[in-house]
């Protein structure tokens, strides 16, 4: 195929090829398509999942992933069903530092956190990508991969009248981590949101030694009693344009 011209090497990237012959495809190799295939159980996340779902205007100079540190988290390569793998071994993920030039930064979860997964089509290709319910629960933890604080706090609001409530509490309570549940719960009253295991949630928290906005910011003073919560982060962007 390579003499005949119908396919080309992925620059960077060994044993990848993109198929160029006219009939096979009419537009660019783009970096999530690639992605999906260097690593077939990987997931966009963190800040590449809020531009991916719109819920950002930032502009990240990498990718994003996460993958399961079992291998496959009980997945199968995008597009195939089980019957396509009788009698064959799944193939393995790699992964490569850069994809078409842009470094990727991998991300290994553990294969019981490895859920609130899509599967999308924008560019009809498919990718999988963090639902925004759970990418803007991952800002939440971690929201130094996501743009920062008030990125995600940005994006929460934006988020506010699309979000899948149920599926959200849902993903909350299987994260099962008390701190996610006090974060999570004085968010969504600050946007207005109410749901029955809101409430639930409130009767359980516990004033502590971490109970803070962001894990990586000192205490402050401004306090929310109600979510025995320090306050350590400018919440202003949850308020920007909120009736």
């Amino acid at each position: 195929m390579r003499q005949r011209g119908e396919i080309k090497p992925i620059r960077g990237l060994r044993h990848f090829y993109e198929v160029t012959v006219p009939y096979a495809r009419t537009g660019y190799i783009e970096e999530e398509e690639v992605l999906m295939e260097a690593h077939p159980y990987v997931a966009v996340s963190y800040l590449s999942a809020l531009v991916f779902h719109g819920l950002t205007g930032e502009l990240p100079k990498g990718i994003n992933a996460i993958v399961p540190l079992d291998g496959t988290g009980d997945l199968l390569p995008l597009g195939t069903q089980p019957r396509d793998w009788e009698g064959l071994s799944l193939v393995r993920g790699r992964t490569p530092d850069r994809i078409l030039g842009r470094p990727v930064s991998w991300h290994k979860i553990k294969p019981e956190r490895f859920f609130g997964l899509g599967v999308y089509q924008p560019s009809g290709y498919p990718v999988r990508v963090t639902t925004p319910e759970r990418t803007l629960l991952d800002g939440l933890q971690a929201p130094e991969l996501s743009g920062g604080i008030e990125n995600v706090l940005r994006a929460w609001a934006l988020a506010r009248h699309t979000l899948d409530l149920d599926l959200l509490i849902h993903y909350v309570d299987r994260f099962n981590v008390a701190l996610l549940r006090q974060r999570t719960g004085f968010i969504l009253e600050e946007l207005g949101l109410s749901h029955p295991r809101i409430e639930e949630w409130q009767g359980m928290a516990r004033r502590g030694g971490s109970s803070k906005l962001v894990a990586s910011t000192p205490y402050s003073s401004d306090y929310c009693e109600r979510w025995n919560l320090s306050l350590n982060a400018s919440i202003a962007a949850l308020r920007d344009g909120n009736p």
